[in-house]
């Protein structure tokens, strides 16, 4: 019993020892836009918070890697009175409510789209993903103009490739 012991433990040690080293790091972006409130209408204000977690290989490479987008919504009425959302949903929570399938050229939900992205990330170092070429598209900008994600992800993706970024600084 011993021996099995004894072996069982030094096999954990290696196993551990020649386990590759990783790194987390979390990085979030965010932005605000809203219209004031006049005596006809109701003022609006609006934050997104665009978050990315990566995980790193030794080598700086793209293990694994998700982003989310919260869009925290509020009105102003003429009155002065704010009205906030009970409860918010991030994007990939929505999934089929977020609702961006109708006005997709590729008719993908953006959901669908986030993870194509997280998929072609994979395997890549951070400077080839926020450095890929980009153009721009109905007023989006930064939208992937690769090959690989042309009928995949046709979003805006600055926000992405500066959470990405942040995230990569901050890995541990």
């Amino acid at each position: 019993m011993k021996k099995l012991i004894v072996l069982t433990l030094a096999l954990l040690m290696v196993a551990g020892c020649s386990a590759p080293s990783l790194k987390l790091g979390l990085g979030m972006v965010a932005g605000m836009s809203g219209t004031d409130a006049s005596v006809d209408a109701d003022g609006t204000t609006q934050a997104d918070v665009t978050a990315c977690a990566v995980t790193l290989d030794s080598n700086g490479k793209i293990v694994g890697v998700s982003w989310d987008v919260m869009q925290c919504k509020a009105t102003v009425t003429t009155e002065g009175a704010v009205t906030v959302a009970d409860a918010i949903q991030s994007k990939k929570e929505l999934k089929e409510g977020y609702n961006m399938k109708p006005a997709s050229a590729i008719g993908k939900e953006w959901y669908e789209q986030i993870a194509a992205l997280e998929e072609y990330a994979v395997g890549k170092a951070v400077a080839d993903v926020t450095g890929m070429a980009v153009k721009e598209v109905n007023g989006h900008t930064n939208v992937p103009d690769i090959e690989d994600l042309a009928s995949s992800c046709t979003m805006s993706c600055g926000d992405f490739f500066a959470s990405l970024d942040k995230a990569a600084a901050n890995a541990k």
